[in-house]
């Protein structure tokens, strides 16, 4: 198989150093090659095979001169006698086949190995492993090594090794990946060579550790991120997979009836963690969405609207059958009928238990009577928020089918903090800091729209609520921009499904913050009489057996810590493709730089704010290092943003942003500002820098770098 698949890659055009398939008794005619080295590498019949590699099994033999190359081919061949791999594998084969390769030697410089998937089960990692010298040594752990991971949808990181290795490599070695994966229609180990900035291709054989058996798990953050930006403690994530758990399998129980049970695998997978962050497991979103009617053209337009730019899509379900269809066409008409009115029931339903549960923690210090409250809350208000995603599916499809109609919408609810921020800076202005009127005003913007920040669903988030000392800071800090004061009501024109779904799904959105902020004042009050800060660091579990078994979380707590330093050195991988629950590969990982000569002046993206305008970019990774007055004025340009960007992008001229979708925040925010709005943009960030000056169109989706700074 070894020499089959050279003779496949050097038929292809790849750089595949001169070879022969010699048997031992066999004499060598040396006119054939050009080298006066050759390495002697073993050929047996079940080697680099489907199922098993044979990696390292047999003898290979390095620089080994012409008079010496009959000796080498005999030690070779000799080492096909030791079968201990076969046993301990239960591989019953016979060695029929002694042969050997011959292969001109290569003076390597750099050696490695090219995995077109990495063999832990994350199918779209490419992982580069690259070393000086020689591949035995390189394979062998004998050299200092350097691991590229290339992800398909472009995030890459390195780790390892400082090594001095010319890393206009990697991307030649990503390519030839690609290529050879394409070549043999699977994924693919391959061992490469580079002498005299020239790539070799030694050998190249299937990854034998990847179990297609298993399901293939497809994450995504294209919308997700929007909730949980960045990096998330254990609390957070834990919290987060367990409430949409609870939530599909009460919309499951709602429309599937007793045919729920076959489904109720995929509730506690609709999304997970990879590398500290959070993901949509879209392959179990996949399997939901195909129970409903027309799902065929539904798919599509969740696909766009949620920003989930990949095609391809998985099921690992059988298709639902003519009765569940059937169920779930009529359930399915009888929610989105009636989807209004009960938003409008579950809002009410909300402000009256947020009053209750808001006394009762008030009033408890008992860790183990608030974690109950705790409970009794996810129990409650959870209960029924299964009716926010039919809003959403509804706020989804109304958007689509309404087009370029949408962007001139409003959705009042989620102006309401802007203004109420806006009077509060106003009656500072007029009255002071100390005035009864301001604190008055202050305490009740806290009250209503504290918890109304960036990361606001990430339970270790501090807020305004749990740092009133913020909120006038931000007030002082914005004072002297130039304001209205607002007046009146907004009152709709036209009422439309879209608008009013829109409307509905920010007012669940803001009650979700309040929610949010109601379990993180809870849990601050646990941590006070148990670990401090460090609760955070723990899972709900973990918070459980510390409060009623005694349990000591110290050493848990402490790797977790060190956990997250990690993770906040990986970038954010967009897509996941996984076989089974492996974790991210890491060490010492840095970003790797892209290549300033690869910049492009035209970006495009998708249009979901009309209007052009021209201006200078402002380019925000962290929006907590940047001011109201550096961004007013210009044009932002980001990964993501989430509702606690509100106030930038209220002073901005326009947005940029990687990610984004027609019915993300970014999206919603920009239009009721009248903020001209490009997302999407692939590479955003790597094109940009602040200082630019940029043409932007949020009709057509377009950006033009007109002047680079």
């Amino acid at each position: 198989m070894k020499a089959e698949n050279l003779r496949i890659l050097s038929e292809n055009g790849f750089s595949v150093p001169k070879f022969q398939v010699v048997n031992p008794n066999e004499d060598i005619d040396f006119s054939y090659f050009e080298s006066e080295l050759f390495a002697v590498r073993s050929n047996d019949a079940h080697e680099d095979g489907g199922k098993f590699s044979y990696a390292g099994q047999f003898l290979t033999v390095l620089n080994v001169t012409k008079e010496n190359v009959k000796k080498a081919v005999l030690a070779v061949a000799d080492s096909y006698k030791i079968r201990y791999y076969e046993k301990s594998l239960g591989i019953k084969s016979e060695n029929n086949n002694a042969s050997v390769i011959i292969q001109e030697m290569v003076k390597a410089s750099y050696s490695g190995v090219i995995f077109t998937s990495n063999p832990k089960g994350i199918l779209n990692d490419m992982v580069i492993v690259v070393g000086k010298g020689l591949g035995e040594n390189v394979v062998g752990d004998k050299e200092e090594t350097v691991t590229y991971h290339c992800y398909r949808e472009g995030a890459s990181y390195k780790e390892g090794s400082d090594i001095l290795f010319p890393e206009h490599f990697v991307k030649e070695l990503e390519k030839l990946g690609k290529r050879i994966e394409k070549l043999f229609n699977k994924p693919m180990d391959i061992e490469f060579a580079i002498e005299d900035e020239k790539i070799y291709i030694l050998q190249a054989r299937q990854i034998t550790s990847l179990d297609f058996d298993l399901p293939v798990r497809i994450l995504d953050n294209s919308n997700i991120a929007e909730s949980y930006p960045g990096v998330c403690k254990k609390l957070t994530r834990s919290f987060a997979k367990e409430v949409y758990t609870k939530i599909f399998k009460r919309l499951g129980n709602r429309a599937l009836g007793k045919s729920v049970k076959y489904y109720e695998d995929l509730f506690p997978h609709m999304v997970c963690d990879f590398s500290g962050r959070m993901y949509y497991e879209i392959s179990s979103w996949y399997d939901i969405l195909r129970l409903l009617p027309l799902s065929a053209g539904i798919i599509p337009i969740w696909q766009k609207m949620l920003g989930v730019e990949s095609e391809k899509i998985t099921f690992s379900k059988e298709k639902p059958n003519i009765y569940i269809k059937s169920r779930l066409l009529f359930s399915f008409l009888y929610l989105m009928a009636v989807s209004q009115r009960k938003m409008r029931d579950l809002s009410t339903f909300f402000k009256k238990e947020f009053r209750y549960f808001d006394k009762k923690i008030e009033k408890e210090d008992d860790p183990k009577k608030l974690y109950f409250l705790f409970k009794e809350m996810e129990d409650i208000f959870f209960r029924e928020w299964d009716l926010t995603l039919i809003n959403d599916m509804v706020s989804f499809l109304s958007t689509y089918f309404a087009g370029d109609k949408v962007k001139k919408s409003l959705s009042l609810e989620s102006k309401k903090p802007a203004e109420a921020l806006n009077d509060l800076i106003y009656t500072y202005k007029r009255f002071g800091k100390e005035s009864s009127k301001y604190i008055e005003k202050k305490k009740r913007y806290i009250k209503y729209y504290g918890d109304r920040t960036v990361g606001e669903l990430k339970l270790e988030t501090r807020t305004f609520t749990t740092n009133p000392e913020s909120l006038d800071k931000l007030v002082e800090e914005r004072k002297n921009l130039p304001l209205k004061r607002i007046r009146g009501k907004y009152v709709y024109k036209r009422e439309s499904l879209a608008r009013l779904s829109t409307n509905n799904r920010e007012i669940s959105r803001l009650n979700r913050s309040r929610l949010f902020g109601l379990m993180r004042k809870l849990i601050d009050k646990i941590a006070l009489k148990t670990v401090g800060d460090d609760i955070y660091h723990m899972s709900l579990e973990q918070i459980r057996d510390m409060i009623f078994l005694g349990k000591d979380f110290g050493d848990k707590i402490n790797e977790e810590k060190n956990m997250l330093l990690i993770y906040e050195n990986i970038p954010t991988i967009r897509r996941v493709e996984l076989l089974g629950s492996p974790d991210i590969d890491f060490c010492d990982v840095q970003a790797i730089e892209e290549d300033g000569n690869e910049r492009k002046d035209f970006l495009i993206g998708r249009g979901v704010s009309s209007g052009r305008v021209s201006g200078e970019i402002i380019k925000i990774t962290d929006m907590r290092k940047v001011s109201l007055k550096d961004v007013k004025g210009k044009i932002i340009a980001t990964y993501s943003t989430d509702p606690g960007w509100f106030l930038l992008l209220d002073v901005a001229k326009g947005i940029l942003a990687e990610r984004g979708s027609l019915l993300s925040h970014t999206a919603i925010v920009a239009r009721e500002l009248k903020k001209p709005a490009v997302v999407g943009i692939k590479g955003l960030m790597n094109q940009v820098e602040s200082g630019d000056i940029v043409d932007i169109d949020g009709n057509r989706g377009y950006c033009k770098i007109i002047k680079r700074s």
